[in-house]
């Protein structure tokens, strides 16, 4: 850890307290059963093109250019047009809410997440995600997690969006901590360990994938969040 003594831990939310990739896929195995033939895709082809289209319109969504349900509207519209169902946008918002059925069916907390959390009672916990608040909320309080944190802040309530400084100066504002004494812990090298910096927060890199590059970034690294208590000295609070 750098030097001084934080006083309050913000997280990211998917990919680092919750399994969201397991919740897609689960979700769009589902997806492909019933409209796979449709879209002419095998399972990882439409996993792709998902990934692909998320990237495209949910980041058009972040900067504000259109809502959430557009963004989702626009992926599916995207995603049939090669099609002959010539999807009406209600027509679309059928289709995506049958998969988001499933996806929150599939919410997972990571098995680090608790025992994490509960080791940090000492500090303030927060959370700071990319998105909207309401499903992250429920995604937090459906998995178990919502009752560790003191505020959930996200993109869609505070008009910026990670990387940006912005949001990491407003979060720690609200929680009434100096950003030098706050720590981020996210899995995104860019949105979250970088940009977290940027704005003086302590930054902790979650590389659960073990990336062949974690020794070169130049920030604290860990593998689980099994590791943060100690790394936060904890166990050290009163």
């Amino acid at each position: 850890m750098q030097s001084g003594r934080p006083s309050a831990v913000l997280f990211d939310v998917d990919g680092t307290l919750i399994d969201d990739a397991y919740s897609v896929a689960a979700a769009l195995r589902s997806f492909h059963t019933r409209h796979g033939d449709t879209l002419a895709l095998s399972f990882e082809e439409l996993r792709l093109r998902w990934r692909e289209l998320l990237n495209l319109h949910f980041t058009r969504y972040l900067a504000g250019e259109i809502s959430m349900q557009e963004q989702r509207r626009a992926r599916i519209l995207d995603l049939f047009r090669s099609t002959k169902l010539n999807l009406t946008s209600a027509g679309a918002d059928a289709v995506f809410a049958v998969y988001e059925q499933r996806y929150r069916e599939s919410w997972i907390a990571f098995p680090d997440a608790v025992p994490a959390l509960s080791a940090l009672g000492g500090y303030e916990l927060a959370v700071l995600t990319n998105g909207d608040l309401a499903q992250q909320t429920q995604k937090l309080q459906a998995t178990g997690l919502a009752s560790y944190f003191r505020s959930i802040f996200a993109s869609s309530e505070m008009g910026c969006s990670k990387p940006h400084p912005e949001a990491f100066v407003a979060s720690c504002s609200r929680l009434g901590v100096d950003p030098r004494c706050c720590v981020y812990v996210g899995d995104s090298l860019d949105l979250d360990v970088r940009g977290s910096a940027s704005a003086g927060l302590m930054s902790i890199w979650l590389d659960r994938g073990r990336s062949d590059s974690a020794l070169e970034v130049g920030f604290q690294v860990i593998h689980s969040l099994a590791e943060l208590p100690a790394l936060m000295g904890a166990d050290s609070r009163d």
